[in-house]
C-alpha cells in the first residue's frame, strides 16, 4: 500500500502532556492540501475518569478524535487486551472514535484503556486513561464514646474516615447541630489528612456533641459521623501544659509547579505559638501561613525549595519542634522530540528523543501502534517500509508525555512545478549562486548549461552537492540563460533562468574621523556609485549596533534614502556618542562599507 503513495507526502506533528488533548497541523509541503492523504493526529484523547458508584448516569464516555485523510478507524484496549466490541452482552459501543461503557461494573471496567487510530498510513496510540471506581462508605454506626478532658488540657477528637476512593477528602467539624461549624483560630485545628479535630486547651464553652463531616471532591459526596460527646471537666486553679506537638507533617515529595500544605499543631496552655523555618535557608518568598500558623503553604514549588522544613512550638512552659523533608521531583519534559518528515528512498535518517525530568524517564518507542526496542531510531538506506506513525514515549513514575510523528518515504521524478530556476542579479565583481532545488527522490544527478553549452567545475565555477551553480568574480560576459538538469531513476527533468550583471557599488566618499566637544554637531560624510536600475540604502551603525534614525532623532538625521549620498548628522554630540562609525551601501544586489572614528571630549 505504501508503495502507491509516490506523492507529495503531508506531515503530521502531535506533542501532548499526558491528559491533555492533542492537536497537530498538517503542514503545507509544497502547495499540498487536506485532499492528499496523511496519517491520524489526535484531537482529542481519553482523560482518567472516575466514576461515583452511585452515579445516575448509568454510563461512561472516554473520548477519542483524530483528524485523518482517509478517516481513521478506531479500536480500544483496556489492560493492553484488545475490546471485543460485538461480544455477546458487551457493555461497550462506538459512538465515531468514543468508547460508551453502559452499565459499568466495577468488577469488569475498571483499569487503563487506550485508544488505538489507524489509516492507510499507520496508527496512532493515545495515552493510557485509567477508569476507576469513586465511591465514600458511611461512617460506622456505632456510637462514639464521651471524651473527657480537664480544663486547661488538650483534646484529640478522631474522625476515623469510612473506606473511599480516591483518596482525597475535606474535613469539617458541626458542634451540636448543623450547620454549626467549629470555627478554626489559634485554639482549634482541623488535619485535612487525618480529619482530626484538635483543641489545645479545653475550656467550659468546649461542651457539646462533635461530628466529623468527610467530603469527596471527586464525586460530591459528604457523610457525617455518629456525634462524639466532649465534657470539659472543671479543674481549679486550671493547670499550665507546656506545648506538646500532635499535628507534624511527614517527609513529603512535591512536583515541580504544584502547591503543597504543610501541617503543625500543639495542644498546651497557654496555647502554643507556631513558627516556620526551612533548616537549610530562608523559606521560600512563595510561601504562606495559614491557620494562625498551623499551616505552611508553598505555592509553585521549585526544585530549589526542596530541603528540610522545620516548626517550632512554644509557650511559657516549653517548646517542642519537628522537622522533616520536602523533596521536589518533575514530570517529564521534552528537551528533544520527534518531528514528522519527508525522506528520500535510500537516504540515512535518525530519529531521538531525549527528556528532562525527577526521577529521569524512561524512552521507549511505538510504531503503528507497536513497541519498537531501541533508544533511538536509526535508519540506513530508508525503504518505503519504514514509513509510518512513529510515537515517542518518555515516562517516569508521576506521568508520560507523547511526541508523535509521521514518516514518509517518497520516490519521484525530479520536478520543478513549485520551485522552479529562479531570475538572478549578480554584481559585477562580485559571487552569485543559482538554486536548482527540484522535488526529487532518489537525490538526482545535476548538470548546467548556459545559453547551449554545458558547464563544466573550473576554479570560477562549481556545481554544489545540493545542485546550486556558484560563479565568483562574475563578468559581464556571465550573463545569460542558465539550464538546470536533474536526473534520477524515476526520471528527468529541467528549468531555466536567467542572469543579470549589474555594476557593482562603490564607496566614493568615506567618512572621516572626527573630533568634537559634547553639545558640538559632527558629520559622517558617505557617498556611493551603484547600478543605476537599483535602489540604494545607507545604514550606519556604531560600534557594531545598527542606528534606528526614527527611535534616535534626537541625536542624529541623515540624507533621505535614494539619492546617493548617506550623510549622516550626530546633533548635540554627548559622550555615549563617540565610537566608531560605519556607512554601508546596500542594494538588492551587493553592499560595501566604510568606517571612521569620532571622538567627543568633555562631560555629560
Amino acid at each position: 500500500m505504501l508503495h502507491l503513495t509516490l506523492l507529495l507526502h503531508l506531515l503530521v506533528l502531535s506533542l501532548s502532556p499526558a491528559g491533555a488533548s492533542i492537536h497537530g497541523e498538517v503542514p503545507d509541503f509544497y502547495g499540498a492540501d487536506e485532499a492528499t492523504g496523511f496519517g491520524p493526529v489526535f484531537e482529542e484523547q481519553p482523560v482518567d475518569t472516575i466514576y461515583p458508584e452511585e452515579s445516575p448516569e448509568a454510563k461512561i464516555t472516554m473520548n477519542c478524535r483524530t483528524r485523518a485523510n482517509p478517516p481513521a478507524t478506531y479500536k480500544w484496549m483496556l489492560n493492553d487486551m484488545e475490546i471485543d466490541l460485538k461480544e455477546e452482552g458487551s457493555h461497550y459501543s462506538l459512538v465515531g472514535g468514543s468508547l460508551v461503557i453502559s452499565n459499568p461494573n466495577k468488577n469488569q471496567h475498571v483499569g487503563k484503556y487506550s485508544c488505538l487510530a489507524t489509516n492507510m498510513y499507520g496508527t496512532v496510540v493515545s495515552r493510557e486513561a485509567s477508569v476507576q471506581f469513586g465511591y465514600l462508605d458511611l461512617f460506622s454506626s456505632e456510637e462514639r464514646s464521651s471524651v473527657y478532658v480537664k480544663e486547661g488540657q488538650g483534646a484529640v477528637l478522631l474522625c476515623a474516615p469510612p473506606p473511599h476512593y480516591p483518596a482525597e477528602l475535606s474535613f469539617r467539624w458541626i458542634l451540636n447541630e448543623f450547620p454549626t461549624f467549629i470555627p478554626l483560630d489559634k485554639r482549634r485545628f482541623i488535619s485535612q489528612l487525618t480529619g482530626n479535630l484538635y483543641i489545645s486547651k479545653v475550656d467550659s464553652s468546649d461542651k457539646g456533641n462533635y461530628s466529623c463531616i468527610a467530603s469527596s471532591p471527586s464525586i460530591s459526596k459528604s457523610v457525617f459521623s455518629n456525634y462524639i460527646p466532649l465534657e470539659p471537666l472543671a479543674e481549679r486553679p486550671i493547670r499550665k501544659y507546656p506545648a506538646d506537638l500532635k499535628v507534624k507533617f511527614p517527609d513529603t515529595t512535591a512536583l515541580v509547579g504544584q502547591n503543597i500544605t504543610l501541617e503543625c499543631f500543639a495542644l498546651g496552655n497557654p496555647v502554643p505559638e507556631i513558627r516556620w523555618k526551612k533548616v537549610d535557608g530562608q523559606l521560600p518568598p512563595n510561601h504562606e501561613v495559614r491557620m494562625a500558623g498551623a499551616q505552611l503553604h508553598l505555592y509553585n514549588v521549585q526544585f530549589e525549595d526542596g530541603g528540610t522544613y522545620k516548626c517550632e512550638a512554644m509557650n511559657s512552659r516549653g517548646k517542642d519542634y519537628h522537622s522533616a523533608r520536602v523533596s521536589v521531583e518533575a514530570f517529564p519534559e521534552w528537551e528533544e522530540h520527534i518531528s514528522s518528515t519527508e525522506k528520500d528512498l535510500n537516504s540515512d535518517y535518525t530519529m531521538s528523543c531525549t527528556a528532562s525530568g525527577k526521577p529521569k524517564p524512561h524512552i521507549r518507542w511505538l510504531k503503528n501502534g507497536k513497541p519498537v526496542d531501541r533508544k533511538e531510531m536509526r535508519f540506513s538506506r530508508l525503504t518505503f517500509d519504514d514509513s509510518g506513525m512513529y510515537q515517542c514515549i518518555a515516562e517516569n513514575h508521576h506521568g508520560v508525555i507523547y511526541a508523535n510523528a509521521e514518516l514518509r518515504v517518497y520516490a519521484c521524478a525530479p520536478t520543478f512545478e513549485h520551485n522552479p530556476v529562479k531570475r538572478v542579479l549578480a554584481a559585477k565583481n562580485g559571487r552569485v549562486v543559482i538554486e536548482c532545488r527540484p522535488k526529487a527522490a532518489p537525490k538526482p544527478i545535476f548538470s548546467w548549461s548556459k545559453d547551449t553549452e554545458l558547464i563544466a567545475n573550473s576554479t570560477r565555477v562549481f556545481i554544489w552537492e545540493d545542485g546550486s551553480l556558484e560563479i565568483l568574480n562574475v563578468t559581464r560576459a556571465d550573463e545569460g540563460r542558465y539550464t538546470c538538469f536533474a536526473e534520477n531513476d524515476r526520471g528527468k527533468a529541467n528549468s531555466t533562468g536567467s542572469l543579470l550583471v549589474t555594476d557593482s557599488t562603490k564607496i566614493t566618499l568615506a567618512p572621516s574621523n572626527a573630533d568634537v566637544k559634547v553639545g558640538e554637531k559632527a558629520w559622517m560624510q558617505c557617498a556611493a556609485s551603484h547600478d543605476s536600475s537599483l535602489d540604494i540604502t545607507f545604514i550606519w551603525s556604531l560600534d557594531g549596533r545598527v542606528i534606528d534614525l526614527h527611535k534616535e532623532s534626537q541625536h542624529y538625521e541623515r540624507s533621505p534614502n535614494g539619492s546617493s549620498n548617506g550623510k549622516l548628522m550626530i546633533k548635540n554630540a554627548q559622550l555615549k556618542h563617540a565610537g566608531r562609525y560605519t556607512c554601508t551601501a546596500q542594494t538588492p544586489v551587493d553592499n560595501i562599507t566604510a568606517s571612521a572614528d569620532l571622538v567627543v571630549r568633555g562631560e555629560s
